[in-house]
């Protein structure tokens, strides 16, 4: 079995999102050799932007953060939640590293387990063609051509697709290519593991 994962998949584990579970669980299963997980370079770049993105979101944040808990200690009513309100700001400062830290193992993880398909000039020639009939962002008309690209040359005998991004990825025309090539496509993770657990006993 063959299985293609993005950048969504990443961030679930490193931001220990509600399906983050199964996504370790996939890693384990292909770190065995059960199933062969594939990535996309490109997918292995965005969760490094993504963050850089909430980080400095967060950076912007937090002096105005600051300043509302300040106006509300000089409450009397909320005098006494003083501690709280530093504990809250220092949570917020702290997340940053732990969510990169997160992301490092997570990353490290696919390393060891995954295959990379790596970025070519053909990826981003189709790239440009399925931007235009699908009316995609440049990043997942990128993610889908590795995906169809890599699926065209290996010809995997049995496939799947996850991505939690159902709002761009829904469009029947892209479920329509990934059938030609065999590829179910999930947009949940843990269907996905369900899934490929009851194909391998299967087996």
């Amino acid at each position: 079995m063959t299985v293609y994962i993005e950048s969504n998949f990443v961030l679930e584990q490193a931001l220990e999102q509600e399906q983050c579970e199964s996504c370790e669980a996939l890693v384990k299963i292909a770190g065995d050799r059960a199933i062969r997980i594939l990535i996309p370079a490109f997918s292995l770049a965005e969760p490094h932007i993504a963050l850089m993105h909430k980080g400095n979101e967060r950076s912007r944040f937090i002096p105005e953060l600051r300043k509302h808990l300040s106006e509300l200690a000089r409450s009397k009513s909320y005098q006494k939640d003083s501690p709280a309100f530093t504990e809250i700001v220092s949570l917020v400062i702290a997340s940053e590293d732990r969510e990169r830290a997160q992301l490092e193992s997570a990353v490290d993880a696919l390393l060891n387990a995954a295959e990379i398909i790596p970025l070519t000039s053909e990826i981003f020639h189709e790239a440009k063609g399925f931007q235009a009939k699908f009316d995609m962002s440049f990043q997942d008309s990128v993610v889908l051509s590795s995906v169809v690209g890599h699926m065209r040359a290996s010809k995997p005998a049995e496939s799947c697709f996850l991505n939690r991004n159902t709002k761009d990825f829904a469009d029947p025309n892209i479920r329509d290519l990934l059938d030609q090539f065999g590829c179910r496509f999930f947009g949940r993770f843990d269907k996905a593991l369900g899934f490929i657990e009851a194909h391998l006993r299967g087996q």
